[in-house]
């Protein structure tokens, strides 16, 4: 990532996930169904039958299960809710469902993301809630604390409000909603246990969310745990550096993760995994000249004042980078520029006025 972002503090969306997670404890101890849930969740069940049959249906099949498929799913579901330290630890491994919990682990996906698409946005939860439970007001709250560009990326502003709908087909009016949407950080196929928890729940532009993570995890790649930052506690970053190097007569601008061999350029490296965020952004940097340099540099005919043009910019940039797209990345490769020999910003000087006398250039 490239900054921390900070979640909104109070939600009565919160208490979905409080429901949803104490239910699996009251299972665990054999509980009755009835009295899995508060009195309040009780309204739910009642005015939202399909919710009410996901559950009745993972409590079902869960009582079919023999002691020892019973006690994985409580070792599962006690590993998934220790999720926070696999970020900073390897020594924690992920446990995963076997065959003989195909059935029941289906049933668990369902409710979860029947929850997530559906149960969450409907009137009776809202009207069960003690407090605000609308998730586009809890959307904008998020983007008031922390900007509207995407934190994993920062070349996109976050997704807008989309049509939501449950994975099992239903399509009931209801059921189908237009709200905001949030990226399930651990994907909610692999980790459905965090399917409504929004320390989980993390906006994201649409390319980071759906065409470059999809439901990748972060936490493991090729069956070996890796380290990964979590947005919401992480105070450090990925530390990148931009380059400008002569290439065929050319100077070409390029961005690269700082390669230091410690937790944070291994949390990096899974980071670039998952967003694709660096051939990302050079592939948009073959065009920097055009794109990016000539406009600034139009006009400007001396080194010195093109010094200052780069910083007036790359302060403005810093500033704005959380609110307008690509800015952390202007800031990086202005920085760089400006550290680079009179001759050298001569030369893209010259750059800018070959792209204005109509030559193609990069």
């Amino acid at each position: 990532m490239l900054w921390g972002v900070e979640k909104p503090k109070n939600s009565g969306l919160y208490w979905l996930d409080i429901v949803y997670k104490n239910f699996y404890t009251k299972l665990f101890e054999n509980t009755d169904f009835e009295d899995c849930f508060c009195e309040e969740f009780h309204y739910v069940l009642a005015e939202s039958a399909k919710t009410n049959t996901m559950f009745t249906a993972v409590y079902a099949e869960y009582h079919q299960l023999d002691d020892l498929l019973q006690q994985e799913v409580q070792s599962i579901f006690a590993n998934h809710m220790d999720y926070k330290q696999c970020f900073s630890s390897t020594d924690i491994i992920i446990k995963t469902p076997s065959a003989g919990l195909s059935n029941f682990w289906k049933n668990v996906k369902s409710l979860a993301t029947y929850l997530y698409s559906t149960t969450i946005g409907l009137v009776c939860f809202h009207n069960a809630c003690k407090e605000e439970a609308d998730i586009d007001v809890h959307y904008q709250e998020y983007k008031d604390l922390n900007g509207i560009v995407c934190c994993f990326c920062g070349t996109e502003e976050m997704m807008e409000e989309r049509e939501i709908e449950p994975e099992d087909g239903a399509c009931s009016t209801e059921e189908k909603q237009w709200r905001a949407s949030y990226d399930h950080y651990l994907p909610k196929k692999l980790y459905p246990f965090l399917s409504v928890d929004f320390d989980n729940l993390i906006p994201c532009c649409q390319k980071c969310n759906e065409k470059a993570k999809g439901e990748v995890d972060v936490l493991t790649a090729n069956g070996v745990r890796t380290l990964a930052f979590y947005p919401y506690e992480d105070e450090r970053t990925v530390k990148l550096e931009a380059s400008l190097v002569r290439i065929d007569e050319k100077l070409d601008m390029s961005v690269n993760i700082i390669n230091i061999d410690d937790e944070l350029h291994l949390k990096a490296i899974s980071w670039n995994r998952v967003f694709k965020v660096i051939p990302r952004v050079n592939k948009r940097l073959k065009n920097f000249n055009r794109s990016w340099l000539a406009p600034l540099f139009n006009g400007v005919t001396r080194v010195d004042d093109i010094r200052e043009v780069l910083r007036k910019e790359i302060a403005r940039c810093d500033k704005v980078m959380k609110d307008e797209r690509e800015a952390f990345f202007k800031s990086l490769c202005f920085s760089e520029v400006a550290r680079k020999k009179d001759e050298e910003i001569q030369a893209l000087m010259h750059t800018v006025q070959e792209v204005y006398s109509g030559r193609s250039l990069g």
